[in-house]
């Protein structure tokens, strides 16, 4: 019998050799692996990218661990074709035809900003200090709608001409006349005890109280509404400096500032300046 230690054929020496040979191989594909697993994972990523794109290699793993990839940016958001609303400066009103609600909050925002009263023609006025308020959720740029304000009651035609009176607007609570522009349920609240019906304006305690209603829509009596809103500001300012109301001297005839105009104008002729001959 062959003994171990005998002599081999050299048909079982060359199975013996490639026997070690594929063991030896395999020991060393075992030791690559567990060695650089991370370098393993990268190929089996790029094998994933190649075959399947991009997307498919993100969801591939090294080590255990999710292999995160960069979103694209999304794109840019298209520019709006609506600009912002502009106020119209005779009224600072943001809307030709705005919505009239009956009652929003009640909260007054001041209208920030301060002017000098102009010089006074006669020389013999008071300087009134007026502090111009917009109640909050109203369709209105507040200093635009103060700018119109203290135009109409510093205009040569306006108190100025009549009594001397001047205005100055300030943002301070140190005032003399206070112009608010409220929602019709809010003009109500603050003009008791007059009844204003939610239609009506009022000059009372220190305070000229203008309707938006009559602001937004004018009065059936007047076909200009930005006279009448002269006319509502000269009347109710009136009003808080000491002047009463006047009635119509007649069919045809001109009426005063202090005749009440918003509901009829009782045959005058409507006229918005306290000195409309002066200049």
């Amino acid at each position: 019998m062959d003994g171990v230690g005998g002599p081999t054929s050299p048909r079982r020496a060359a199975v013996t050799l490639g026997v070690c040979l594929a063991l030896g191989l395999g020991a060393g594909v075992a030791v690559t692996v567990s060695a650089e697993p991370d370098a393993s994972a990268s190929a089996v990523a790029g094998m994933v990218e190649d075959n399947l794109g991009a997307g498919a290699a993100g969801s591939a793993t090294a080590a255990g661990e999710p292999v995160t990839r960069k979103s694209a940016p999304p794109p840019p958001r298209a520019a709006t074709d609506d600009p912002d609303p502009t106020a119209d400066p005779a009224s600072g009103l943001l809307d030709e035809r705005p919505e009239v609600r009956e009652k929003l909050s009640g909260r007054l925002l001041v209208a920030r900003g301060s002017r000098p009263a102009p010089a006074a023609g006669t020389g013999r006025g008071t300087v009134w200090r007026v502090q111009v308020a917009v109640e909050k959720g109203l369709p209105v740029d507040r200093q635009v709608f103060a700018r119109a304000v203290l135009d109409t009651l510093n205009d040569p035609r306006g108190w100025n001409g009549a009594d001397g009176s001047t205005f100055a607007w300030t943002d301070s609570d140190r005032y003399d006349v206070r112009v608010v522009l409220a929602s019709p349920g809010t003009t109500d609240e603050l003009c008791l005890p007059l009844d204003t019906i939610g239609e009506l304006s009022c000059g009372v305690e220190g305070t000229a109280v203008l309707n938006f209603r009559r602001w937004a829509t004018g009065s059936r009596a007047w076909e200009n509404i930005r006279r009448y809103r002269q006319y509502l500001v000269n009347h109710e300012v009136g009003h808080v400096i000491g002047h009463r109301h006047d009635l119509c001297a007649g069919k045809g005839e001109h009426a005063t500032v202090m005749v009440q105009q918003t509901t009829t104008t009782s045959g005058c002729v409507p006229e918005p300046w306290p000195a409309p001959g002066a200049r």
